[in-house]
């Protein structure tokens, strides 16, 4: 049996009052009530508004009340331009991008964000990077290896992009600055549609298609990839997101409706989302979070909200 010390690299602690702050993942024994107490995580997803467009294959950044959706595919229009801003409860549609894209992948926030790599009809492969300042798109510098279906990570002036397809499933990563993007080390395991957290030297990337649907999780230092502890569900193209390393999550995809947390040790299960999709985009944090689009031609959004309570744990 795993203990709490293997789990977290701590003994749980005897202390004479609660401790102040406590985070998620701590627990103790409280000698003065003389009852095992932690935090954990209280997670619920709810509806928000419809995207304008429906699409899936899209980029997806920024926050659950300042969301940004760029491109995709729609069976009506095919590939298409159109980017739609999120303000916490709905959907409005702001200038679209220089050119109708899917299979691209988004990073940074609302206001300086930046969609790269593209899936055009053909299959034709792209390694344009294009560039948000919360009003206009332009040009920024291209991947080294053009591809779609990629994973992002990170912000405007400091992001990382990893794996992909071009035919077949890459290794490849890259950093960028803001103006260019340089090779980085590569993934131990070539994926698309992976999900992607964390910072340019401090990221996670987990699941996604590579033999087939994987649990494979892997953590970027700045210098090299590990392979950590895998998701309890294996999956591709789902809704993967957050902000630190140590706090992700990931939702539906193929399959379904399931969600899990990773607090930069082990995933466990969360709520499942209303609706399943896959081919969707996420934004925000993990404890505050946006789903949205899906394949064929979702628009639905979710919001995802998780706060930390103390519990007292008793036998049964």
């Amino acid at each position: 049996m795993t203990t709490f010390k293997e789990i977290r690299g701590q003994l749980i602690k005897s202390l004479s009052s609660d401790p102040s702050p406590a985070t998620a993942g701590d627990m103790w024994y409280n000698s003065t009530s003389q009852v095992l107490k932690g935090v954990v995580l209280s997670s619920a997803w709810s509806t928000g508004g419809n995207l304008g467009t429906g699409r899936y294959n899209l980029a997806g950044t920024g926050t659950q009340t300042a969301g940004l959706a760029a491109g995709g595919y729609s069976p009506a229009v095919a590939a298409t331009a159109v980017v739609e801003e999120y303000n916490g409860s709905s959907w409005s549609e702001v200038n679209n991008l220089p050119t109708a894209t899917k299979g691209l992948k988004g990073f940074g926030v609302q206001t300086a964000a930046a969609a790269s790599g593209s899936q055009a009809p053909g299959p034709v492969y792209g390694a344009t990077t294009y560039e948000y300042d919360g009003t206009n798109w332009t040009n920024g510098g291209n991947l080294n290896t053009a591809r779609g279906l990629g994973s992002a990570t990170g912000t405007l002036t400091a992001g990382l992009f990893a794996g992909g397809y071009t035919g077949t499933n890459l290794t490849n990563s890259e950093s960028y600055n803001g103006t260019s993007w340089t090779n980085a080390p590569t993934i131990n395991t070539a994926r698309r549609h992976a999900g992607s957290a964390g910072t340019q030297t401090a990221a996670v990337l987990f699941t996604g298609y590579a033999t087939t649907t994987s649990t494979n999780t892997e953590e970027y230092d700045g210098s090299s990839w590990t392979t950590v502890n895998p998701t309890t569900v294996a999956r591709d193209a789902g809704l993967g997101g957050g902000d630190l390393q140590t706090s992700a999550f990931i939702a539906t995809g193929n399959p379904g409706v399931l969600t899990e947390h990773y607090n930069g040790t082990i995933w466990s299960a969360a709520p499942n989302v209303a609706t399943a999709r896959n081919n969707g985009a996420a934004a925000g944090t993990t404890n505050s979070g946006l789903g949205f689009g899906g394949y064929n031609n979702k628009n639905n959004t979710e919001e995802f909200t998780t706060a930390a309570a103390t519990k007292t744990f008793t036998t049964s």
